[in-house]
């Protein structure tokens, strides 16, 4: 689902991808307004060296667009309008008069700024895969002991289902292609979670989409029931054949 602010004041499903690739192995997604989105993401990308720069490298550069857009966002909404001030003269006027009543609600009402824009990053250097979740007020934080994260309207869902499917680092493949899938389907009975989906892994050789063919056989086999049955098992190891750098196996 799309979401744009003012003055479209507009939520609608689109055929528009929110995996966006940075590099060769590292993804952004991101959840809020899709011109916030966008914006961090062009910033992101003007900071980023090379195409094969390390997830933590793409992290920092991702923290610092956020930080830059947060202050910018407030001093135009906020310290302009009421002081006439950018934020290093309001942090100045804040240590020459701390306790100014006036200056204190304007710092209360900074400190209550949100952009209301979730960010994950998500990719590997190396081999060992990482998975970052950056909030506001541009904080990374770090999730590759859990391995998995969701953000947005859906998120709660999402991770409830992830955590039912008992989704860890370690888990395979296949199993973790079912439980996405699964999550996300999950966060749809959320408002303004839009039915259409898109996967994507992270591979060696490039970042792949999910055709709508694996989609076919997710939904097919997609259920309520505790455990796959066999041929379900075969089905799923079969379709995520084609989406690793492994080669296929001779029939």
């Amino acid at each position: 689902m799309m979401t744009y602010g003012a003055p479209m004041n507009l939520q609608v499903e689109m055929v528009v991808r929110k995996i966006v690739p940075l590099t060769d192995t590292t993804a952004i997604l991101f959840s809020g307004s899709v011109p916030d989105g966008e914006n961090l993401i062009a910033r992101t990308r003007a900071k980023i060296l090379t195409a094969r720069s390390s997830i933590q490298e793409t992290v920092t550069a991702a923290v610092s667009s956020y930080q830059e857009m947060k202050r910018h966002r407030v001093e135009d909404l906020i310290l302009r309008p009421l002081l006439g001030v950018d934020f290093v003269g309001f942090q100045s006027m804040i240590s020459q008069s701390s306790s100014s009543q006036i200056l204190q609600q304007t710092l209360g009402m900074v400190s209550q700024h949100n952009m209301q824009l979730d960010i994950l990053i998500a990719g590997f250097d190396e081999g060992e895969a990482h998975l970052t979740a950056l909030a506001n007020p541009g904080i990374a934080l770090p999730m590759d002991t859990i391995g998995s994260a969701a953000i947005g309207s859906g998120g709660l869902h999402a991770n409830v289902r992830l955590s039912l499917g008992k989704q860890v680092r370690v888990i395979s493949f296949p199993d973790t292609v079912y439980n996405v899938y699964g999550a996300k389907v999950a966060a749809e009975v959320a408002p303004g979670v839009g039915k259409m989906t898109d996967m994507a892994v992270i591979r060696q050789s490039g970042i792949k989409f999910f055709d709508e063919t694996a989609f076919r056989t997710l939904e097919s086999i997609s259920q309520d029931r505790p455990a796959l049955r066999q041929a379900d098992v075969d089905q799923l190891a079969e379709l995520c054949r084609g989406y690793t750098d492994e080669p296929a196996k001779p029939a």
